[in-house]
């Protein structure tokens, strides 16, 4: 405690450190409302600006695109600017991507500006884990610290549809972009209150093993995309699927020949990690995917606006974080993160059934799917976290931490484009169809949990 700090109050420090805190919050915060906020939007950008389905579907993909494909290299970059710098350039390029996004004349220049946002976002999540484990070197301290952080993200993930559809009914779409401005200044300066160095450290890029990762995942999204336009056999499509085989393996080459690869071979080699990795990927693939094309539906054929579809989902949000706290969390501390996970894929699998024949059903049975797929969210996102973290090897947590979240992103970038693409040409009618494939991915993830559940 400081000198002339009274007694029972808190030091100096610990006051700057509080803030600090506040601050890698609110900026991770505005990382998970950007990644489903804009949903609710999109049948309004399709009437303002003349989009087309395609242009919406890269409208929403290319933020999340750029945040999975960068996250590879991001992490490090951190290590080598130090933590603060690293979470401070996401802050200030993901802002001014913002600005681009909400004063876009046109839907070309609204993309490239959700790419900026990517490349923002990016820097800013892996490093806001190592400034919290720089700002708390107390354990105990730093776990508290930790259960703040992930329970203002879940707040945001949860709050994302209905603070989408208020400000697009209410204001325009244009504010979704326009009010991470004054909230990403506030991070910029909370973060900046706290001094306590951060220094950098001298670590490998590897600019080639990026680019081709950044190739491989564009052109299959790209591909995913454009079937809905053109046709699942149309030669651009067969193209760029051929190209991201291509790009995939000469990825795959030039790591192997590595010392150090971008992935660790330890943690690809680790049946929970990679159970872990699959199970984020396809739960992601299966809720953005589903958020997507229920979305327009609700707001297409039922007429519903802005503001009551984002209400639509809360029986999914709202179902997240208290499953998570009450029911995840404890389980998963005292069993293990096996049996939660294989129950949250069950729940999750069942949630899908239901949006298979939700579609042409009153709003009640869309509403009971969602819950049921939130209780599945709060069991898996809580339990595979753990699950990864707890088999990382030594020396890889962040890495495996980054892998994770590249894995959601990426899951969440394919089921958006597999889904929305399935449903371009006739929405109404094919939601069964692309929910039956949202079904089968999580079937194929539990079926591998279930190895290790009943081995």
């Amino acid at each position: 405690m400081s000198a002339h700090a009274a007694p029972g109050s808190a030091s100096p420090n610990t006051a700057r450190r509080g803030w600090g805190l506040a601050g890698i919050c609110v900026g991770f915060a505005l990382v998970i409302l950007d990644a489903n906020v804009l949903n609710v939007a999109v049948p309004t950008l399709r009437a303002q600006l003349g989009a087309s389905t395609s242009e919406l579907l890269w409208v929403v993909d290319a933020y999340t695109l750029a945040f999975a494909a960068l996250l590879l290299s991001t992490g490090v970059l951190g290590d080598r600017w130090g933590a603060r710098r690293g979470f401070q350039a996401g802050l200030v390029v993901f802002t001014i991507a913002s600005i681009g996004c909400g004063f876009a004349p046109d839907i070309g220049w609204l993309i490239a500006a959700r790419v900026g946002q990517g490349v923002g976002a990016a820097l800013l999540a892996p490093t806001s884990l190592a400034l919290i484990h720089s700002f708390y070197p107390d354990t105990r301290a730093r776990v508290r610290a930790l259960g703040m952080w992930a329970a203002i993200s879940g707040v945001a993930f949860a709050a994302g549809p209905v603070v989408g559809g208020g400000l697009v009914q209410t204001i325009g779409w244009r504010s979704i972009f326009l009010v991470n401005i004054p909230f990403g200044i506030l991070a910029l300066l909370l973060v900046s209150v706290y001094r306590r160095p951060v220094s950098g450290r001298r670590v490998a890029l590897d600019p080639l093993g990026q680019a081709l990762a950044v190739l491989a995942l564009t052109t299959i999204t790209a591909g995913l995309i454009e079937a809905g336009r053109i046709g699942w056999g149309a030669a651009p499509v067969l193209a760029a699927f051929g190209a991201g085989v291509v790009f995939a393996g000469l990825f795959l080459l030039w790591e192997r020949g590595r010392p150090k690869p971008l992935i660790p071979r330890a943690v690809l080699t680790s049946p929970p990690l990679r159970s872990g990795l699959l199970a984020g990927a396809a739960f992601n693939f299966s809720m953005y995917g589903s958020l997507f094309v229920y979305t327009l539906a609700l707001q297409g054929d039922r007429g519903y606006g802005p503001l009551l579809t984002g209400l639509a989902f809360l029986p999914l949000t709202l179902m997240h974080a208290p499953v998570a706290t009450w029911i995840a969390g404890p389980w998963t501390a005292n069993r293990g993160g096996w049996r939660p996970l294989f129950v949250g894929q069950l729940c999750t699998m069942v949630g899908c059934v239901g949006f298979v024949i939700a579609g042409a059903l009153p709003y009640p049975v869309l509403a009971l799917a969602l819950l049921v797929f939130g209780v599945g969210s709060g069991l898996i996102t809580t339990s595979m976290t753990a699950l990864v973290l707890s088999s990382a090897p030594d020396g890889s947590v962040g890495i495996s931490s980054g892998l994770l979240n590249a894995s959601r992103q990426l899951g969440g970038v394919l089921g958006i484009a597999a889904l929305g693409s399935l449903t371009a040409n006739d929405l109404p009618g094919n939601i069964p169809v692309a929910e039956m494939v949202a079904t089968l991915v999580i079937v194929i993830s539990a079926a591998v949990t279930a190895r290790s559940v009943f081995s």
